[in-house]
């Protein structure tokens, strides 16, 4: 239920940002957050952590986009909320 919560919440950011809105690295960034949401019986991905990578986003979208921002907030709750 926590990795469809996280899904969920990719998908709102994805949906939030439109394609035409999002840097080069903004969308590098959002690849990366959706390759550590995944079943339990598949590898780990490789650093940069999860974590990082959620940060980095938050700080490149905080400014413009406040509600994005809160979105990501609530993806870093729930992250912390699985042990992540």
């Amino acid at each position: 239920m926590l990795i469809d919560n996280l899904k969920a919440l990719i998908i709102d950011l994805h949906d939030s940002f439109g394609d035409a809105e999002t840097s080069p690295r903004q969308q590098q960034l959002m690849q990366q957050l959706e390759t550590y949401v995944h079943d339990i019986d598949t590898a780990e991905p490789v650093p940069p952590s999860l974590i990082e990578s959620v940060e980095i986003l938050l700080d490149e979208v905080e400014e413009g986009y406040p509600q994005i921002a809160a979105i990501i907030r609530q993806d870093i709750k729930a992250l912390g909320n699985i042990g992540i």
